[in-house]
């Protein structure tokens, strides 16, 4: 089977995996805590899902010569910033952060926008400028810049996955030893520059997370018992479902123990219901669309889509590791969500878009083969 083919009936699979387990995770609360009827969820995700399929279709039949036009990557890296400095300004603030934009009624988070925009933008710049040192320097401070605004928000997850993904694409460029441990030294120092401006210019700028961050190394003090409640009732779903879980729609956690069972600790739910056999379905999903995003950049005679692959899996495997390892209790949580899986339609529309750009690179690697076609 054609990796087009494995990716697209992998995408499948999950959305509707995460059709079947946001229903089953989040009737109870849509009842009792949102007041509204019990498949209110489950036809938001539907529709999200609806939306991310036209938006998957749409960038999978973009022409790659798009790129190459100059103002395509003054439009791309122009609206990163400009979506970033918007939440900033205008931005709904939620938990403490300012993650969220409100457009003619529609609300939405435009840092899952931007993850995808900061692919295209580095994709975009090695295939028209190369891999120069200029290139890597300009690079370079577009990505600590991109991470410092996320930053800002505050939202270290997002942040987090930007970096990753800055990075990967950086490693897999071409770009020589020497310069990688030089650009190494200048992001180290840059990143040393910037936390001590913002620690002597806003010293309590961490202070609304410093205890709730670390509660994850000893959940049951009784000092940590506020800011581990979501993590403790997490463990508990997870150790009540076992091996087998307790069947579908048999979790306990979920019934009000769990403030967001069907967001980023949906994982939990799956442990308690389906066991350790849904859990391990669930990552080998994922795992599957990311590594078929690998062979599909192995695959590419193209940089640009060689480097959106890349990004593509480097996203989904980051944000997959920082979900499991909060939630498991492994790192701090993030409230990063599981991606294709948890509920929430800037997620998934963005990741849908995503898997698009890789079914192109897919499609392009084929006629490559059969045309013999070979792009430089």
């Amino acid at each position: 089977m054609r990796a087009g083919r494995v990716l697209f009936v992998t995408y499948l699979l999950l959305a509707i995996w995460s059709l079947l387990l946001v229903y089953s995770t989040s009737y109870g609360v849509a009842v009792m805590r949102y007041k509204v009827e019990p498949s209110y969820f489950f036809h938001r995700q539907l529709l999200f899902y609806g939306l991310g399929f036209l938006g998957l279709l749409v960038c999978s039949r973009i022409n790659v010569q798009l790129f190459y036009l100059r103002r395509t990557l003054r439009i791309l890296a122009g609206s990163l910033l400009g979506l970033l400095l918007l939440v900033l300004l205008t931005g709904s603030a939620a938990n403490n952060a300012q993650r969220w934009l409100s457009i003619a009624g529609v609300t939405f988070q435009p840092t899952e926008m931007v993850k995808l925009l900061l692919i295209l933008v580095i994709a975009t710049v090695f295939l028209k400028k190369g891999c120069g040192v200029r290139v890597q320097y300009w690079l370079l401070g577009f990505l600590f810049l991109t991470v410092g605004l996320v930053f800002l928000q505050p939202d270290l997850g997002t942040a987090l996955i930007l970096g990753v993904i800055g990075v990967a694409l950086f490693l897999t460029s071409g770009v020589g030893l020497t310069r990688l441990v030089r650009v190494a030294i200048w992001s180290f120092g840059l990143l040393l520059l910037v936390a001590m401006l913002i620690y002597f210019f806003h010293p309590d700028f961490f202070s609304s997370a410093k205890l709730g961050r670390f509660a994850f190394l000893d959940p049951f003090n009784l000092d940590n018992l506020d800011a581990s409640y979501q993590l403790r009732n997490g463990y508990y779903a997870i150790g009540s479902g076992g091996i087998f879980g307790n069947g579908l729609g048999g979790s306990i956690q979920k019934l009000g123990y769990l403030p967001e069972p069907h967001t980023d600790f949906i994982m939990t739910v799956i442990a308690e219901e389906l066991g350790v056999f849904g859990v391990i379905w669930a990552i080998f999903l994922l795992m599957a669309l990311s590594f078929t995003a690998l062979y599909i950049a192995i695959s590419s005679h193209f940089i640009f889509d060689s480097m959106v692959c890349i990004g593509v899996a480097s996203w989904v495997s980051v944000q997959m590791f920082l979900n499991l390892g909060g939630v498991s209790g492994i790192i701090p949580l993030t409230g990063v969500p599981l991606p294709f899986i948890s509920y929430g339609g800037s997620s998934v529309v963005m990741l849908s878009c995503a898997v698009g750009f890789v079914l192109a690179a897919a499609r392009r690697n084929v006629l490559a083969k059969t045309r013999e076609v070979v792009y430089l």
